[in-house]
């Protein structure tokens, strides 16, 4: 018996240590790792005058170049959890400037061995033998995994939020149509799903970091500019099928100066320095300003997406508020820090109607401006979004006053920045366009637009464009530039013009297109300007501006 029972305990013992292992589910395998390659190859060429220096009173700047874009996506995947890297290469065709090369191959720094001599966005110019250096861009690099949810880092929370962190694109965080935050920027997005109609958004954007010992010794020494950061919350409901609604709230928060695309450079004569975002208004380059200059800027706004049929309805309404401070000539005569305070409104609306293979569009779009005599120092009537990328009515509206098939060419500081910072230097913009597109065939489309454009606010053209160079060609007339004691006493004109742009787009092969498009601008009054000759101010008559693009894109 007490064999028996010996031998009924071992096998039990044994039975018990091999449980785990034989009723044990086996673990599910990891899923494998994928890398995928997506993007873009460009071959652009383009053709134009009078439009590429701002200075439309000068009409001998012309050119036709070339150049290419490469554009890869690489993801590196693991299941749900991913990471990007998105880089980008532009090289014009042709040695532009002094030197052929580029980042590394020039002392100065500059693509091309010189400030102008490459086409304003590329990096390098492609010479005989097109043997150029350093010419990677780092446009993304974020990690991309789920915060919570299941399976997630925090499993406990059950709704899914899909974190990204690193450098990334803005996308859909702030806005559907371009007019808050566009491009790319360096930080966090949580993007919550609570229901499939009920979603959210809430980013940190950081524009400028300080670092240890940054804000050490005088304002003239620092080496940083201040801490300066957005946050963005911004949920998405669809109320039902056809109706997507996007409120945002966004709170900005600069340090003395920071990136233009955050704060728009204006000539303000009662700013220290002459500029209401210059070195010595806010920077820390000059005694006058430092980064203890501090702005806070709220902006509330809201995107709809309304479909219908063949009815479309896209309607944007935007408000902005703040305070901020400056360095400005204070009534005494001496400078001093001025205490200002801010507020903009923004309305955008896109109509659309689709009738068969054609499609009817129309947009309109008003902003707030400020007052030629105004001081900046004291108000600003403008609205300024944290970042637009020159994307503010591009995608086809416009070519010359913003971005069209060579996204190179027009908007941006050779506009007073109509793409960047959406009105007319401190004026403001009142802009209508119809834009009809036809299908001929589901491969080859072509349409037309007409857009008139005034300002908000008249423009005083007793003002003229900084002392045009090769240094300074690309960059512009970014802003109207004081000429005498009789520049921003009072407005004239309010008509910058009328854009006129047709072509087409032909896809030809499978992920391969061909673009052709023309683009002419009936400048107005309020594009004159003044110069200062042999010490007598004469004002100069406007001319047109006009250029034609092609574009053959590869999409992988």
């Amino acid at each position: 018996m007490r064999r028996w029972l010996v031998t009924a305990v071992l096998a039990f013992v044994t039975l018990a240590m091999l449980a785990p292992s034989v009723f044990a589910q086996a673990p599910a395998a990891p899923p494998a790792p994928k890398v995928t390659i997506v993007g873009t190859f460009d071959q652009i060429t383009a053709a134009g005058r009078n439009f590429y220096d701002g200075n439309y009173s000068r009409d001998n700047d012309r050119e036709w170049y070339a150049r290419t874009r490469f554009r890869p996506d690489f993801e590196f995947a693991v299941g749900r959890t991913k990471a990007v890297l998105g880089l980008e290469i532009d090289l014009m065709y042709g040695q532009g400037g002094v030197n052929d090369g580029g980042f590394p191959g020039n002392a100065t720094g500059s693509a091309g061995g010189c400030a102008g001599c490459t086409k304003s966005g590329s990096n390098g110019a492609l010479d005989v033998n097109t043997d150029v250096g350093g010419m990677i861009e780092i446009k993304w690099i974020y990690t991309e995994f789920d915060l919570t949810g299941k399976d997630s880092l925090l499993p406990f929370i059950p709704f899914l939020t899909v974190a990204r962190a690193g450098g990334q694109p803005f996308g859909t965080i702030a806005n559907y149509k371009v007019y808050y935050a566009n491009g790319d920027f360096a930080g966090l997005d949580l993007y919550s799903t609570f229901t499939p109609d009920i979603k959210n958004h809430f980013a940190f954007v950081i524009v400028e970091d300080q670092l240890a010992g940054g804000n050490r010794s005088l304002a003239a020494a620092r080496t940083s500019r201040g801490e300066d950061y957005a946050f963005i919350i911004s949920p998405e409901f669809t109320p039902f099928k056809g109706l997507d609604l996007k409120p945002m709230f966004s709170w900005f928060h600069a340090d003395g100066a920071t990136a233009g695309s955050s704060r728009r450079s204006a000539t303000n004569v009662r700013s220290v320095g002459g500029n209401i975002a210059g070195a010595g208004a806010v920077g820390g380059g000059n005694l006058a300003g430092d980064s203890a200059l501090h702005e806070e800027r709220y902006t509330i706004g809201l995107d709809a997406r309304w479909r219908v049929g063949p009815f479309g309805l896209d309607p944007t309404i935007s408000y902005q508020w703040g305070n901020y401070q400056t360095q400005a000539i204070k009534a005494n005569g001496l400078p001093g820090r001025q205490d200002g305070e801010a507020a903009a409104w923004l309305i955008d609306v896109i109509g659309s109607y689709q009738l068969g293979p054609l499609l009817l569009e129309a947009r309109g779009a008003y902003s707030t401006g400020n007052k030629a005599r105004d001081n900046l120092a004291l108000s600003k009537r403008y609205y300024e979004p944290i970042d637009l990328d020159t994307g503010y009515w591009s995608g086809g509206w416009l070519g010359i006053l913003g971005l069209g098939v060579d996204y190179f060419n027009g908007g941006g500081g050779a506009n007073q920045q109509m793409d960047t910072n959406i009105g007319y230097d401190r004026y403001g913009r009142l802009q209508f366009a119809l834009r009809a597109t036809y299908s001929i065939t589901p491969a080859l489309s072509v349409y037309g637009v007409v857009a008139p454009t005034w300002s908000a606010e008249e423009v005083d053209t007793d003002t003229g464009c900084p002392a045009l160079t090769v240094a300074t060609s690309n960059a512009g007339c970014a802003t109207r530039t004081a000429v005498n004691s009789n520049s921003f006493a009072k407005g004239d004109s309010n008509y910058i013009g009328t854009e006129v742009n047709a072509g087409f787009t032909w896809r030809f092969a499978p992920n391969a297109a061909f673009d052709l498009a023309g683009y002419y601008l009936a400048a107005g009054s309020a594009l004159k300007t003044t110069e200062l000759l042999n010490g007598v101010a004469v004002k100069r008559d406007q001319n047109d501006a006009y250029y034609a693009a092609a574009r053959v894109r590869l999409s992988f």
